[in-house]
């Protein structure tokens, strides 16, 4: 299984929940037998996520994605899901992604997952989400061979991120048609 984490960053600052999700996406890594590999549009933090365990971080490097702007990141996104053919996507749920995320779902016609609190893995993988303003949990199948998931911030922890070494590989993107 190959798990793609987006690693939202402002100002040069990693984005927590963009960490957390990070440890999620190890998690499910490590009991699907999969590799996670780190998405970013700054070669900067691509190096600040060097020293943690993954199969590599991709570094989007565009100037129109150095301010946010959701139709640029959906068609960077797109040519990198499309190029490298990951089975998950994994962000943080934060008001950006939720304001870019759905539109690349809908443009990869690949489901979104949102609001993930946490998972379950035997065979396949089941996401856990909070329902009805957090009285209960609800158990939703993936039933696709690929999947978008969100996990909300406190859903996993910054400091159980698995540490180790990662290279970075350079993508460029052209948004000249955005």
């Amino acid at each position: 299984m190959k798990l793609f984490v987006f690693i939202q960053h402002e100002e040069e600052k990693i984005n927590s929940v963009s960490l957390e999700a990070l440890q999620g996406a190890q998690e499910i890594a490590y009991k699907s037998g999969g590799n996670v590999s780190a998405v970013t549009f700054s070669s900067s933090i691509g190096d600040k996520l060097s020293g943690f365990d993954l199969n590599e971080i991709l570094a989007i490097e565009n100037p129109q994605l150095e301010n946010f702007n959701p139709l640029d990141y959906v068609k960077a996104m797109e040519d990198v899901v499309t190029s490298e053919s990951p089975d998950i996507l994994i962000f943080g749920h934060s008001y950006e992604a939720r304001d870019w995320v759905p539109r690349l779902s809908a443009r990869l016609d690949i489901p979104f997952i949102s609001d993930c609190i946490g998972f379950k893995y035997d065979s396949e993988l089941t996401l856990v989400r909070s329902v009805y303003q957090g009285k209960f949990n609800a158990d939703v199948c993936v039933n696709s061979d690929k999947c978008i998931i969100s996990f909300q911030a406190g859903a996993f922890k910054i400091d159980a991120i698995k540490n180790g070494s990662a290279s970075i590989r350079n993508v460029s993107v052209d948004l000249s048609d955005v």
